[in-house]
């Protein structure tokens, strides 16, 4: 990673591109002002999306020159690869740097070609267009790069105004564990003037996202003999003695709800509940799979599974026992038939009599979090934070219905968060904020329908619904949501600083008691990039109107996501907005599952970066494209995270056969 952010030497941008899946960052102390360089602080984190694309992000704080708090700067940067080019030939990449940046420091575009020589020398050469008083990337620039050992390499660039020499220094691979390596980038020297004062260096830290990686599942078998392998030796067993044992052993693993019998006399059916395997419901399938496989083999010749949440079917699984097995065994391809439109999935499908056990109904989930409010890269500072403990209770009632609360326990914050400081209206309080009552149920055609009344964010109450629809392979989805909010209290009216009070034109009109949200989202899953993209159209919270597009890359239970906002209130300015984020799991592969109680993480948390576009400024613009969704929906609650069908299953099979014989 250079000191611009993307990937490249020191100051110039190279056609190589960030790793696909791994997670860059890196601390400098060189940054880039109108007037020239200067030592302050530099944040530059990146990944590789694809092979062909990376994004990365800087945060830049510009000391005043008393040695005080200066201004800071949010930007983000883009490069693509071209395909389709030998790799013996040359490399080709074209970027944007500084997009949606408020002060416009590193605004550049640029095209560059990089070839290896002799497999340890790379050289570069570019064309670039850039806003730097400096010169850097604006005209002619180019690179040459010797690693002569895998954790060193020396650099020497033409920036197009100024020559540097760098060494770049990483930590061999085998040192630190899952693939994470430390990286030191060091300015030896430079015929910028002013890089000559200091001494300018980058320290980073480079980690692969999907820790989990499944590729290698064809030494499952080799390396994990399991009991479960060995056939039975009792050739007489029924086919209710095989029935009981599945069961026992699917208790055992924490499945819920269990209900199994036959659906006809070929084939065993069975419907479950899985509240254990949280992070990824396709663990919790692949176990399921596995018992199934390797210890229904005497009776019947295919099996069908339902999958349920709170009694309500989700998933319909359809397949023949040997081939899984096969799968399991003999790295056969995988054979199933899911489908999510489960309206006829109900009891009378099967023949035979129902064994029941480990019952749902009134056991407390208790699921916690961090909740973190920041401001990042403001007129206030580089980073404000306010933290608190998330607390969600849930209690299953009847088939598709629940109670909800959720309780916030505030724990710290920054100054500026703090009571009379500029971001106190925003900071987290301890006490109840939500609570509710849900009602799922299923219609046909993939559908599902939840509504909902209760509390939300302490003082309004609302009532509201979802409905979602679902493609027979789970590429496309469809949410519409509709709410009324009503606030229960008056708010006080507010009115302008420097304003005398007596006029009635100095106070602000008061706050609407009642806000409405109708939002319609379009997701478009494909499984060759393991992505998906959405749209988002509707009024949101603020009751700004626009449109919200979302693009998710997953790397295993890890995902990246780039987002665009485009909302306005009426008769205000719009405002747009990009952001970069992620989640990660923050629960074990394998929840705690009492029989009474469970208590459990957040499967998915969140946390993104936004900054203003098309603005000279990045000062706080609250209320753009805010959904009011809460952790209890259709897509978190019943549908794995938009991570439950036949498509997404395909494409992560190896994860159903590692889960089997790791996961447990």
């Amino acid at each position: 990673m250079s000191f611009q952010g993307y990937s490249g030497l020191i100051n110039t941008p190279t056609a190589t591109l960030f790793d696909e899946g791994k997670f860059y960052f890196q601390y400098g102390n060189q940054v880039e002002t109108r007037d020239g360089y200067r030592n302050g602080d530099n944040y530059n984190f990146g990944v590789g999306l694809w092979e062909y694309v990376e994004v990365s992000g800087r945060l830049a704080e510009y000391q005043d020159t008393d040695g005080g708090n200066g201004l800071t700067d949010l930007s983000a940067n883009i490069k693509i690869g071209i395909p389709f080019i030998p790799k013996d030939w040359f490399s080709l990449a074209v970027g944007m740097q500084d997009v949606g940046g408020a002060a416009n420091f590193f605004d550049a575009k640029y095209a560059v070609a990089s070839k290896n020589l002799f497999e340890d020398i790379n050289i570069s050469l570019g064309m670039g267009q850039s806003d730097s008083n400096q010169g850097r990337l604006d005209g002619v620039f180019a690179g040459i790069a010797w690693q002569p050992y895998q954790w060193v390499k020396l650099s020497a660039e033409y920036d197009a105004a100024d020559t540097q020499l760098g060494l770049h220094l990483s930590s061999p691979k085998s040192w630190l564990s899952s693939g994470i390596q430390l990286t030191t980038d060091i300015l030896i020297s430079s015929t910028n003037e002013e890089l000559k004062d200091d001494f300018y260096y980058g320290l980073g830290l480079t980690i692969p996202l999907d820790v989990n990686d499944t590729n290698n599942s064809s030494l499952y078998r080799e390396n994990n003999i399991s009991m479960d392998d060995i056939k039975p030796t009792d050739a007489n067993r029924s086919g209710v003695v095989e029935r009981l044992q599945v069961q026992e052993l699917l208790a055992k693993e924490g499945f819920e709800s269990i209900k199994i019998g036959e659906a006809d006399q070929n084939t065993v059916y069975l419907e479950l509940e899985n509240h254990v395997y949280n992070r990824n419901q396709i663990d919790g399938l692949g176990v399921v799979l596995g018992i199934l496989s390797k210890h229904i083999q005497q009776n019947y010749s295919h099996f069908k599974l339902v999958l349920k949440e709170r009694e309500v079917p989700i998933l319909v699984v359809k397949g023949n026992l040997a081939e899984y097995d096969g799968f399991l065994r003999d790295n056969q391809p995988l054979k199933l038939d899911i489908s999510t439109d489960t309206f006829a999935s109900q009891r009378r499908d099967t023949t035979a009599d129902l064994q029941d056990s480990n019952s749902i109904w009134f056991k407390p989930r208790l699921t916690f979090w961090p909740g973190l409010v920041t401001r990042v890269g403001t007129e206030f500072g580089v980073f404000d934070a306010s933290v608190a403990l998330i607390s969600h209770l849930e209690v299953p009632l009847w088939p598709g219905a629940a109670v909800t609360a959720q309780h916030t326990k505030q724990i710290a914050e920054t100054k500026d968060f703090e009571d009379g400081e500029y971001f106190a209206d925003d900071k987290q309080t301890t006490g109840l904020k939500e609570y509710s009552f849900h009602q799922t149920f299923s219609l046909p055609y993939s559908v599902k329908n939840m509504s909902s009344v209760g509390r939300y964010r302490e003082t309004w109450d609302y009532y509201s619904n979802e409905v979602r629809w679902q493609s027979y392979g789970g590429s496309h989805k469809v949410n519409l949501f509709a709410a009324r909010y009503e606030n229960q209290e008056t708010p006080e009216r507010e009115y302008y600083d420097g304003c005398n009070i007596l006029f009635p034109a100095c106070w602000k009109e008061p706050e609407a008691t009642e806000r409405d949200v109708v939002i319609a989202k379009y997701l478009y899953y494909n499984a060759h990039f393991d992505a998906s993209a959405e749209v988002q159209v509707g009024q949101y919270w603020q009751q700004d109107k626009g449109v919200v597009v979302k693009l998710e890359r997953m790397f295993g239970d890890v995902t990246l996501n780039l987002t665009y906002k485009d909302t306005k209130v009426d008769n205000e300015e719009a405002n747009q907005f990009v952001g970069l984020g992620f989640s990660i799991p923050l629960t074990p592969r394998k929840d705690y599952n009492n029989k009474y109680f469970q208590v459990r993480g957040k499967p998915k948390w969140r946390y993104s970066v936004n900054t203003l576009v098309g603005k000279d400024h990045n000062r706080l613009t609250p209320g753009s494209g805010d959904t009011t969704q809460r952790f209890y929906n259709l897509d978190s609650a019943f549908y794995n995270n938009n991570r439950l069908s036949s498509a997404y299953i395909y494409d992560n099979a190896d994860r159903l056969k590692e889960a089997y014989y790791h996961a447990r």
